[in-house]
């Protein structure tokens, strides 16, 4: 009879070992699911904004490229201009040529000022798009290493705990034993 005991009790102390291994293994899967899924979901980030980044640059410097090839074109359509109006007032008078090199000069002047103020405003655009990338990569970073520091800390409480109840039950077994060997 105490042997039908016995095996009663470890029948159902291993179901129940059994029971709370696969249910720790489970939460831990799930978990590690979870923060792999969002480590995933950052990086995915990371790669598009640096994507839609390269994108914006590029078009940036093909509007660099773009307003210098027509300031160009203005500049020599405005020096032919000048040019043939500079040999016609020639002809006529030489006070009319000073009055066109100081226009000439005005004109160049304030296409440079131009060229000057928006390439300055493209680089302070493209500086801040830069910052704005660099600080998503550490933030992403940043998860990263709080999801496998919070993979590693679930991973060792399942193993304590695991190791606690393997404990407790063989305690249990042999306090078990122990009272059947007085009783019997």
């Amino acid at each position: 009879m105490t042997i039908i005991i016995i095996t009663i009790i470890i029948i159902i102390i291993t179901i129940t070992i059994i029971i709370t291994i696969i249910i720790t293994i489970i939460i831990t899967i799930i978990i590690t699911i979870i923060i792999i899924i969002i480590t995933i979901i950052s990086i995915i980030t990371i790669i598009i904004i640096i994507i839609i980044s390269t994108i914006t640059i590029i078009t940036i410097i093909i509007i660099i490229i773009i307003t210098i090839i027509i300031i160009i074109i203005i500049i020599i359509i405005i020096i032919i201009i000048i040019a043939i109006i500079i040999i016609t007032i020639i002809i006529i008078i030489t006070i009319i040529i000073t009055i066109t090199t100081i226009t000439i000069s005005t004109i160049i002047i304030i296409i440079t000022i131009i060229i000057i103020i928006t390439t300055i405003i493209i680089i302070i655009i493209a500086i801040i798009i830069i910052t704005i990338i660099i600080i998503i990569i550490i933030i992403a970073i940043i998860i990263i290493i709080i999801a496998i520091i919070i993979i590693t800390i679930i991973i060792t409480i399942t193993i304590t705990i695991i190791i606690i109840t393997i404990i407790t039950i063989i305690i249990t077994i042999i306090i078990i034993i122990i009272i059947i060997t007085i009783l019997s």
